[in-house]
Parts: structure tokens; sequence; C-alpha cells
């Protein structure tokens, strides 16, 4: 072979030599790149950490009684009749509590009996869920008494008032207290047996700052038997209550201060329904004639029907009860307990959408003239956490109530000043603690439990729920654009 044409040919082996070694070397370097992570870069957005401004714990108290004017060309006039009796608790005790009292322009009489008030501490003087306060008023007029006690609670962008009556004989009012320093402007969606009720007077209504205003729900809705309200504000929030009381004939049949229920959920629990008189309805009976036995209001405020299963469970261990019911949407609905001995017991619902609710039950007026009766209303409760305060009225024979919704036991402890008691609360069960009237208690331990404080004695009844505290300020991280 020529020498030059050997040449060509070894320059083409080599070059075919080098082009494989350089796809051996990319091979490989892929095969790595797949291996072996590569290196990582992140850009992380900028932010900054913003951590709000520490806010006093605060809780509203609704304030005396109101009763309406007798003038039927005042009859939308209300006007106290005494002062309620408050009781706070703190822990540490020697937390200074501010009285704050809030302006109540619609009670004639606020000026003597002392209106609704807010109890305030700094924000670093205790720990979040230890303020609490209780009011109690003992009613004994002419058309008016009972015994009406009432938890001093935080307010809210939104409340469901689950209770009162606008049916012949009964009087229902709603109390919109706003203890912030704004206006606020309020939104009534009242729900009765039929549906929805369409009172646009119940829009737009202005609650100005520090201020109390009370709204007759009758001007709005009358002769609802079994109403629901829906209370929604903006600007300022709002602590929502209802007051309703009750004649029959001419014998007072009772005064209750009715607390805003848990919002609508498809679990809901009520802990120590005090029934005072054995006796009551079946649950297939007309639940429209009266009101004068033991019963559970509902509402599936949602867009369907809504079926339900209604648990009724003793606290001293009987066998519970259950009653199936189905809720029209948007329909409230009292739906009887039952006949049922006088005590103590826990209300389980499981549904398969959200639902109200709270239970009621009474004391008849008695045969004697001077006999008035009671009754009391007792709204679905939250779940507590962590460990809290409760102020206990000085009422007679107040009684700690604690319901456990799961299936194991919970170990928890009362403590009072001078004192500390272990309790049991058994699994799916409840159980009663008795406590002294005007008692500061702390709980500790009772993650998950329902709670509620009840008083029954010289034919006067009535409850409130203790609920956990509103959700602690806390820092946020904010990303500029």
């Amino acid at each position: 072979m020529p020498a030059e044409r050997r040449t060509r040919a070894l320059r083409a082996v080599g070059r075919g030599a080098v082009a494989l070694a350089a796809a051996i070397v990319c091979t490989a370097a892929v095969a790595a790149a797949v291996i072996v992570p590569w290196p990582e870069h992140r850009a992380e957005p900028e932010s900054v950490v913003v951590a709000p401004v520490e806010s006093r714990q605060q809780r509203v108290c609704p304030g005396p009684l109101l009763e309406l004017a007798e003038d039927a060309g005042a009859a939308t006039t209300a006007s106290s009749f005494g002062s309620a009796d408050l009781v706070t608790a703190t822990f540490p005790a020697d937390i200074e509590v501010d009285e704050v009292p809030i302006d109540a322009p619609d009670d004639d009489e606020a000026d003597v009996d002392r209106g609704p008030v807010a109890i305030e501490v700094e924000p670093t003087a205790a720990e979040i869920g230890m303020l609490a306060g209780a009011q109690s008023q003992r009613a004994q007029q002419e058309t008016l008494a009972g015994l009406a006690v009432a938890a001093c609670r935080e307010p809210a962008a939104e409340s469901w008032l689950v209770g009162g009556s606008t049916a012949l004989g009964r009087t229902t009012l709603v109390l919109l207290a706003n203890p912030a320093e704004v206006a606020a402007t309020v939104d009534l969606r009242i729900y009765g047996e039929a549906g929805p009720i369409d009172a646009p007077a119940g829009l737009g209504l202005v609650v100005p700052a520090g201020t109390q205003r009370v709204v007759s729900l009758a001007g709005l809705a009358p002769d609802l038997a079994a109403p629901v309200v829906r209370v929604t504000s903006s600007g300022g929030r709002i602590a929502a209550t209802l007051q309703q009381s009750a004649i029959d004939g001419l014998v007072p049949a009772g005064v209750e201060l009715i607390a805003p229920a848990a919002s609508p959920a498809d679990q809901v629990r009520i802990p120590g329904v005090v029934v005072a008189e054995a006796g009551g309805v079946a649950s297939d009976e007309d639940h429209l004639d009266g009101d004068a036995f033991p019963a559970l209001r509902l509402l599936a405020p949602g867009a369907d029907d809504v079926d339900a299963t209604v648990s009724v469970v003793p606290e001293h261990g009987a066998a519970r009860t259950s009653i199936e019911v189905t809720l029209l949407a948007g329909e409230a609905i009292d739906v009887p307990l039952g006949e049922l001995s006088p005590g103590a017991y826990s209300i389980d619902l499981v549904a398969d959408g959200p639902v109200v609710a709270a239970a009621r039950s009474s004391i008849a007026p008695g045969e004697e003239e001077d006999e008035a009766g009671d009754f009391a209303w007792f709204p679905a409760t939250t779940a507590l956490i962590g460990d809290l305060a409760v102020a206990v009225p000085d009422v007679a024979a107040p009684v700690l109530h604690l319901a456990a919704p799961g299936r194991e036991d919970v170990h928890a402890v009362v403590a009072t000043r001078g004192a500390e008691r272990e309790i049991t609360v058994p699994g799916g069960g409840a159980i009663a603690v008795t406590v002294s009237p005007g008692d500061e208690l702390v709980l500790r331990g009772v993650d998950g439990l329902f709670a509620s404080v009840s008083s029954i004695g010289a034919r006067m009844l009535s409850s409130f729920a203790i609920e956990p505290p509103g959700p602690v300020d806390a820092p946020i991280r904010v990303y500029p654009r």
C-alpha cells in the first residue's frame, strides 16, 4: 500500500477512536448525573416575620335582665330591674382585672343597675384561658321571674343563637354588645320552623363602639315557636346573647340568658342538660305544641337535608336512648327528648351534614298563685383545649358537668384556691362535680372534654356552657411583592 494511503487510513482510525472515547465519556457523565445529585440552589423569596401586638384578654358579660315597657306606646323600650352579680376568676389570683362599662342606651335604668361590662387583663398578666367571669340574677317581677346565669364570653365575628320564642306569652330580645373601639355593622339572619325569614330590618344594624344594642326578635319575626338567629358582624366583633322570658296566663314561667351555640358541625355535644321534673313528650308527638317539655332545637343551615341520630346519655350511667330525625334544610325544629326522669343528661348528635343545636328543659308553674316556673337552655359546646379558668356564679347548688365523647377515660384535675380534686370522666359518658357558689376553678387535663355549669333550686333553673379560649395572637410570615 502506498505510504500516503496508509497514513490516511491511520488518521481515520485515530479519529474513530477519539470519537468512541468521547462517546464513552459523555455516556458516563450522563449516567453519573442521574446517579449523583446535582448541587441544589433554591432562591427563597424575601419575607418578614411580623409579631402582632399582644391584645388584652377580654370577656364580655351581658348585664342585667331587661323587661319591655307595659305601655303600648313604648312597647319596645327596655328597662333593667336590678343588677347582675358578677364573679371573676384569674390565675394567678393577684392579677388585676379591669371592668370596663359598656354603654346601654336602650336600657332606661342602666345608670342605676349597671349595664353590660367587659372584663380585661393585660396581655402578659395571665396565660391564655386564665381569665373567666360569670354573672347571675334572680328575677321576681310580677310578669318576669326565674334565675338567669351567664358566662362572660369573647366577642366573635359570627354567632349562632339557638333558642328563644316569639309565640304568645314568650318574649325574646337579642343583646348585641360591641366592646371594640370601632363601630360594628351587624346582620341578623333568622330561621324558623318554616325556613329562613325575610327580615330586612335585621340587616345592617350599626352597633357603636363600646355600646350594647337591644333588638326585639318579635319585631323582626313574630309568632316563631323555634327561632335560630345567625349573627354576623363586620368592623368590631360582637358578644351576642338572647334573653327569653315566658308567662303562662298571669304566672311567670321563667327567664334565661342564652349564649351562642357551637358553630355548625356534623358532631354535636351538649353536656349537663338538667331535667328538674319527671315527664316529657314522646319524640313522635307534635313538637310544636307548647314548650313545657325537654326538647332539642336543631337546624341544618346548609342547602341539603340532613339525617341525624340523637343519643340521650344519663350522667348516672343508665342506658342511653336514641332518636332518629331528618332535618329539612333551613327549617328549625324542636325535637322532644322523650319521657325522662329527673337528673342530668349528656346529648350526643351525629349527622351527615352540619347542624346547630341547643336543648331546653323547664319547671312548670305551681298550683299556687305565687309559684312561678322557670326554664333553661343548654347550647351545644366546643371541645376544651388546654388548661382554663372557670368562674362559678353565686347561686344555689352549682354543678360542673364534664362529658367525654371518645371511648377512652379522661383523667383530669379540678382545682380551687385551696384544694385539687382528681377526677375521671368515663369514655362515652359524663360526670357531675359539685362546686361551691362563687368558686374560682382551674380545669387541667381536660383536652377534648365538653363542659357546662348548672344551678337548680327553689323552683329556679339555669345553665351556661364552658368554652375554650379563642385563637392566640401568633406571629405570621409576610411575603412583600
